[in-house]
């Protein structure tokens, strides 16, 4: 089939409009100067779309005391003293306040004190009416000049001689096939959710913590163009409200309220365990894994205790929610719950994969500058691997640095667009339309579905059953050893290598649900190699190895990383060594 073909060249590509990619086309507009072609290839619609889409209540990296090496002290602390890119993370330290004050002076409502300083939450958390945060982030790139695609489905980048030169998508509503070039290369299009199974299921399968249709893009694609990729074995596994997953932040560090068991102890200061670990204020795989045991032990259900907050702020929680969250007001409208009367049961939500929260999956990036090992493709947002504890504002911080890096490349190399195929770009082109293809040639349907090949929906299912059920799901308790995770790799590598070539999409729609579940499957590969690869429990309640239940600092104090192999389908594993640059204990807050 002849299909229509949309070319574009941009001095500066940016895959991905959302939370570090609207930044990042900001600041290499002032980087760059007025003449910098800039261009950004979204999904979505780039104003409502992404992480941010649903609004947030607070911006959870800001230094509101200390300074930068306080933050990465606290960032350390909170992967429990697992290695952490501390040379990254403090260079989003130092430019993160500058960054929200900027968000601000385009709009962004942040509550202040009478004094007018800003409404802190913590030491590192500050309070914003967010529910404009996307269009807010988005107007940015859009008033800086760049060209705006959106509708866009990037599926893959194109290499050539090594060298990151564009990528291929096409047109969600089109139907076009979009074939793009870049001088340099940004990929930022989110982490990966839906990998395992989640807890609701039919209409409600997309009810869960983190965004349901970021599904594991920057990460396939930058390990099929060959980059070197760290931190899969770092997941997080939310604890949020129950049945609505929304954020638990608020509860405990916006009003104070304790986690408390069926019993109505506060676990995480009453058993000397937690306590000597920090309480309330322990590292999130503790309180991770003091959940799961609690519940493990029948002293569930675990609750946020709302009684014992602060009143004031109690009283004002559907407010912060509204901003965030709305579907938890409903919630608690429809069931008639008072969080100032009653606790608020909280659960494990399943686990996700993404760079920029409590998690370190990514490509692994040479020094400061975002840059990957690949020439000319550089990463930003939940792309980023090895620097947790970003968020939103880190993330902004983070898009401006990718930028200024990329601007500067530009400069001193003296790049220009590297030539295309053609031959490559028609293989391309008949890989990225193969389900749609493979359906108009399916002859034999039972209920609607085409017995010769495979639906998208079919697949994905089949995926999440596997990793729930071998890779550690929340039915497990994020349990794993190497017999489950050889059945893991049997049947993930099964799907990747026999059963892809009967995914079928009868339509445009099912295409960008086809290509979902290819991308999540490369990410699976990446999961369960990763977390294979490392003998060790280094990251309690997020994954639990019976086999080896203890922390190996001799041999795995250091980063795992992999790179794929096309000619063999595997990925090699290595290990990056850990730099620490603030002195001082791992696993002790400085301030």
């Amino acid at each position: 089939m002849t299909r229509e073909r949309v070319y574009i060249d941009a001095d500066v590509l940016i895959i991905g409009g959302g939370t570090a990619g609207c930044l990042a086309a900001y600041e290499a507009r002032q980087a760059g100067g007025p003449g910098l072609k800039i261009v950004i290839l979204e999904k979505a619609f780039i104003r409502h779309s992404g992480c941010l889409s649903a609004g947030m209540n607070a911006l959870n990296m800001y230094l509101n005391q200390g300074t930068p090496e306080d933050y990465v002290a606290y960032a350390r602390y909170d992967m429990h003293g697992a290695p952490i890119r501390e040379d990254i993370l403090l260079s989003v330290a130092e430019l993160v306040n500058d960054t929200v004050a900027l968000m601000e002076k385009q709009g962004l409502p942040i509550k202040k004190k009478p004094d007018g300083s800003y409404f802190n939450r913590g030491k590192w958390n500050i309070e914003i009416n967010g529910a404009l945060l996307k269009p807010i982030t988005a107007s940015m790139a859009m008033e800086a000049g760049a060209e705006v695609y959106n509708r866009v489905y990037v599926t893959d980048l194109i290499t050539v001689d090594g060298k990151a030169a564009g990528c291929i998508g096409f047109g969600i509503r089109d139907g076009k096939t979009y074939i793009a070039r870049g001088k340099v290369i940004l990929v930022c299009s989110g982490g990966a959710a839906g990998l395992w199974r989640p807890r609701g299921h039919g209409d409600a399968h997309h009810r869960i913590w983190y965004y349901p249709f970021n599904t594991g893009a920057s990460y396939a694609m930058c390990k099929r163009a060959g980059a070197k990729m760290t931190g899969f074995e770092v997941r997080i596994v939310p604890l949020r409200t129950k049945d609505t997953y929304s954020p638990t932040g608020t509860l405990a560090i916006g009003v104070g309220a304790p986690m408390v068991n069926a019993l109505g102890e506060a676990f995480m200061i009453d058993r000397e365990e937690y306590a000597g670990l920090g309480g309330h204020n322990a590292p999130t795989l503790i309180r991770v894994k003091a959940f799961c045991k609690e519940t493990e032990e029948h002293r569930g259900p675990i609750y946020m205790d709302t009684r014992r907050g602060d009143p004031a702020r109690v009283a004002g929680l559907k407010g912060q929610y509204l901003d965030m969250s709305p579907i938890l007001v409903l919630y608690w409208g429809a069931h008639d719950i008072d969080p100032s009367r009653e606790p608020i049961e909280i659960d494990a939500g399943d686990p996700h994969i993404c760079g920029a929260h409590v998690g370190s999956a990514g490509a692994w990036t040479i020094g400061t500058s975002r840059m990957t090992t690949v020439d000319r493709l550089f990463v930003s947002g939940d792309a980023l691997g090895g620097a947790p504890s970003r968020f939103i504002s880190g993330s902004w911080a983070c898009g401006r640095l990718a930028a200024r890096s990329m601007v500067e490349y530009l400069k001193t190399g003296n790049l220009e667009f590297l030539t295309l195929d053609p031959a490559l770009v028609d293989a391309c082109e008949k890989r990225v339309f193969a389900p749609l293809d493979r359906y108009a040639r399916c002859d034999f349907f039972t209920n609607g579905k085409p017995q010769n090949g495979i639906v998208p929906q079919d697949m994905e299912w089949r995926m999440q059953a596997v990793m729930e059920e071998y890779c550690g799901g929340r039915s497990r308790f994020f349990y794993v050893n190497e017999t489950y995770l050889a059945l893991a790799r049997k049947h993930v590598n099964h799907m990747r290598r026999h059963q892809l070539q009967y995914l079928v999409a009868k339509d445009l729609h099912d295409l960008q649900l086809a290509w979902d579940v290819i991308n999540r499957l490369d990410v699976c590969h990446l999961v369960i190699e990763h977390i294979d690869y490392r003998k060790e429990t280094r990251f309690p309640g997020s994954v639990n190895r019976t086999d080896y239940p203890d922390v190996d600092d001799v041999n795995f104090d250091c980063f795992v990383t992999s790179v794929y192999d096309p000619a063999t389908d595997e990925l090699i594993m290595d290990k990056e060594p850990y730099v620490q640059i603030v002195p001082g204990d791992r696993r002790k807050e400085t301030i």
